[in-house]
């Protein structure tokens, strides 16, 4: 194990210019983390953050580390020599259960003392979107998000940046369903001659195409999905499926799932505009409509037609039952991610979940940037946390928050904690890139 690593000085905070609601009080406890993606506590309270491990801001880099915070703020690593980059990490019953983007995707069960064991392999990783963080159910066992590979179900040219390695790759079904046969033209992303064109399919790998009532088989290993299984990794079944990029999951103090839903975007060979972020009360073998549906409404829908292409249409023939209508919505670009309920009365009552908005990542929208409250029986949202002057800190240079990511409350439920993934630098035309331990650890108290 590595020595301790003190508290980094790369980032300024200042509590004085984020405002929360009376009676609440804000500070930085750690400072100095790499690109924090999780936190969560053992059983005796201490704290525990996974790192993504890559420089760049989306989650496809590695590998991830698991670090501990002891209560000076200084910072301790506690295993790393992942494949790929982590995506979170929940406590379970003497170990932590953690989540790795990677190519297959992995769920790890890593002991205190650092060593650990896959329980979970296999995962349809690789793509746009992660397999998301896990959650531990009142019936025992773990439910965890697997995200799509692709925005709406096209490979395309957002997708370059894994085709050229894996080429094979697309999305996957739960259950079987039948295509109308849409294909979509881009450049040629496999070819040299950038001046060819590719026809490709929706839920076929780039360049091959799909036919009018083509089934496409459903797999229990699918995208955009929420799966379970037994802690030890037996008995893994898919739960619910027709969603884009789930994110963050969380129980309900009355054991109903819940889980963020980052909807689909204007880019690739299929933009959509519109289409929103939202949280869903997750329902045993519930599909949740993607890749024809934002949601709940068709993406036919004038409301969702881009600038840069034309009117969505669907790409399935036939629909499955839609689940139903989100517990909650919120405007594209808020960059939800993940939440935790409120387990105390000075925070809510138990229909209250605080959730994450880490934000767009060029860091010039409106939206995000911020902790939200949401009442998931009303659909109600509010500010709880957020700064002085609208966006990341960085963009006047204040010392407030730039991107939360996480939100969790300590084992009393009665001190919550909001884990910041720190300074994002987009330039035009480049990916945008974190800058390294600019991570921070905040927590909000009641003082009365």
């Amino acid at each position: 194990m590595a020595a301790p690593k003190r508290v980094s000085a790369g980032r300024h905070t200042n509590p004085k210019v984020v405002r929360v609601p009376a009676g609440f009080r804000i500070e930085a406890v750690a400072a100095g983390l790499d690109i924090p993606s999780g936190v969560d506590f053992d059983a005796v309270g201490n704290i525990f953050i996974t790192e993504m491990g890559s420089l760049t801001a989306s989650a496809s880099g590695g590998p991830g580390r698991i670090v501990s915070v002891r209560r000076d703020g200084t910072i301790a690593l506690v295993t790393e020599e992942f494949s790929g980059a982590l995506t979170g990490l929940t406590y379970i019953e003497g170990a932590f259960y953690v989540t790795e983007h990677a190519l297959p995707g992995r769920i790890w069960r890593v002991f205190e003392d650092g060593t650990k064991d896959v329980v979970v392999d296999g995962l349809p990783g690789g793509g746009d979107h992660p397999t998301a963080m896990a959650v531990h159910s009142h019936s025992g066992r773990i439910y965890f998000g697997q995200g799509t590979r692709t925005n709406s179900g096209v490979v395309g040219p957002d997708n370059e940046s894994w085709v050229a390695i894996h080429d094979d790759l697309h999305d996957v079904p739960g259950h079987d369903l039948t295509l109308a046969g849409k294909n979509f033209e881009s450049p040629d992303l496999l070819s040299p001659q950038r001046d060819t064109r590719a026809l490709t399919g929706s839920f076929k790998p780039f360049g091959v195409l799909c036919r009018e009532g083509e089934i496409i088989p459903g797999d229990t290993l699918c995208s955009g999905s929420i799966l379970r299984a037994d802690p030890d990794g037996g008995g893994l079944e898919l739960f619910a499926w027709g969603l884009r990029r789930p994110l963050g999951l969380a129980v309900h103090p009355d054991g109903r799932i819940f889980c963020s839903d980052v909807g689909m975007e204007p880019r690739g060979s299929r933009p959509i505009a519109d289409a929103g972020e939202r949280i869903w009360q997750i329902h045993e073998n519930g599909w949740y409509g993607w890749p024809d549906y934002a949601g709940g409404e068709p993406v036919t829908d004038g409301k969702f037609r881009p600038r840069n292409g034309p009117q969505p249409e669907f790409v399935l023939k036939e629909h499955p039952p839609l689940a139903g209508k989100p517990a909650a919505t919120l405007p594209a670009g808020s960059g939800i991610a993940k939440f935790d309920f409120a387990r105390s009365p000075m925070f809510g009552s138990e229909d209250t979940a605080f959730v994450a908005l880490r934000g767009d990542l060029s860091g010039n929208g409106d939206h995000g940037f911020k902790v939200v409250r949401v009442d998931v029986g009303t659909g109600f949202v509010d500010d709880f946390i957020a700064n002085d002057q609208p966006g990341p800190a960085s963009r006047c240079q204040s010392g407030g928050l730039e991107r939360p990511i996480d939100v969790r409350f300590d084992r009393t439920g009665e001190v919550m904690y909001v884990l910041d993934m720190g300074t994002v630098r987009a330039t035009s035309g480049q990916p945008a890139q974190a800058v390294p331990n600019s991570g921070v650890l905040w927590r909000v108290t009641w003082i009365g």
